[in-house]
């Protein structure tokens, strides 16, 4: 048994056949599923790839969604070169795609929405992204840019799973949708609006720290219940890309049964793999600028989002050679030299 905090204004479906988790991250999202109406002892957690445009004309499945959106310009791309199977002729691009031309054109390039729904500096529903960028490119408000994620993944769930009649679509499921522990309720009532705006009729919002440790509870079976004891207090700590979140959770005991409660949150702490790569851009800046090159606004933009990928190749290295005692060591040298020559 596991007691915890939920969405107070969650609505839930009385046909779903599955339980849909959507992982909206500032980053990467993810999608996956399980059955509904499965015991919970044999239910299993499917991941749900997510087709999406990597190159003009390419179209391929990936099991993230980066969390980037690309606002084309009249000639940024062949015409015809960004048809979807259920879209010949998308206004947006999102994902991949969107990732890598936005490194080249960042002043068109929505990126980090979630963290802007949390920034109550400014207005959230204005549109004001991509954030500074010239008149002639269109905005988009923070909710209507999560909305946009939103709804690829509506579309993406629907054009594969719905069913003949549509009997089996995202709308008459249940989702479940994680926020950062620490969003505020203006925050947590602007997300339930962007998915409203997507076409989610049955939303509940999980924190993100609790669906790690429901995460951790599916991996260890009914091991857990020994790993853990009555009055131990577990420390949960999820560092995303835009967000660190920190959740205590109490252990304790009702009716002979082991409980789980969330009893504190950390802080708002917009602190992340942003932060990583915009540390490394400023430094990048730094050396270009004391070598007589002047770094403009869009420019170190352009240094940040490289610096991101960067920082993932190194990443897929390491994982590609980690069983190899030489290779991660070959690979990970030239992405690393490949950094030092900027």
């Amino acid at each position: 048994m596991c007691q915890t905090d939920v969405d107070s204004n969650r609505r839930f479906s009385l046909v779903a056949k599955y339980i849909i988790g959507i992982d909206l991250g500032t980053t990467n999202s993810a999608l996956a599923r399980c059955d509904a109406a499965a015991a919970e002892q044999k239910a299993q957690i499917e991941v749900r790839s997510i087709p999406q445009l990597v190159n003009p004309n390419e179209l391929a499945e990936r099991t993230l969604l980066p969390s980037f959106l690309y606002i084309p310009g009249e000639f940024d791309f062949p015409k015809g070169s960004l048809a979807l199977p259920w879209e010949p002729e998308p206004k947006l691009v999102i994902g991949e795609l969107a990732r890598k031309r936005g490194a080249e054109s960042p002043n068109r390039l929505v990126a980090s929405a979630k963290s802007w729904l949390s920034y109550a500096a400014v207005n959230r529903t204005a549109p004001i992204l991509p954030w500074q960028a010239p008149e002639e490119v269109p905005k988009l408000s923070p909710v209507e840019a999560s909305s946009k994620f939103l709804q690829y993944l509506r579309t993406v769930w629907d054009s594969g799973e719905a069913g003949e009649q549509g009997q089996f679509a995202l709308a008459e499921q249940d989702v479940l949708l994680t926020v950062p522990a620490s969003f505020d309720e203006e925050a947590r009532e602007l997300t339930r609006r962007a998915a409203e705006q997507a076409g989610y009729d049955h939303v509940t919002l999980l924190e993100e720290p609790q669906a790690a440790f429901y995460a951790w509870l599916e991996s260890q079976g009914d091991a857990w219940r020994h790993r853990i004891r009555v009055g131990n207090l577990v420390l949960v700590c999820d560092i995303g890309g835009g967000t660190t979140d920190f959740s205590l959770i109490m252990v304790s005991e009702e009716s002979g049964e082991l409980t789980l409660k969330r009893v504190a949150v950390g802080d708002h702490i917009l602190l992340g793999g942003d932060n990583m790569d915009l540390a490394l851009a400023r430094f990048l800046q730094q050396r270009l600028e004391a070598s007589g090159n002047r770094i403009d606004m869009w420019q170190l933009q352009g240094l940040w989002h490289q610096c991101r990928m960067a920082k993932e190749k190194l990443s897929h290295c390491w994982e590609r050679g980690r069983n190899s005692s030489v290779a991660p060591l070959r690979r990970n040298w030239r992405a690393t030299t490949s950094i030092r020559s900027w």
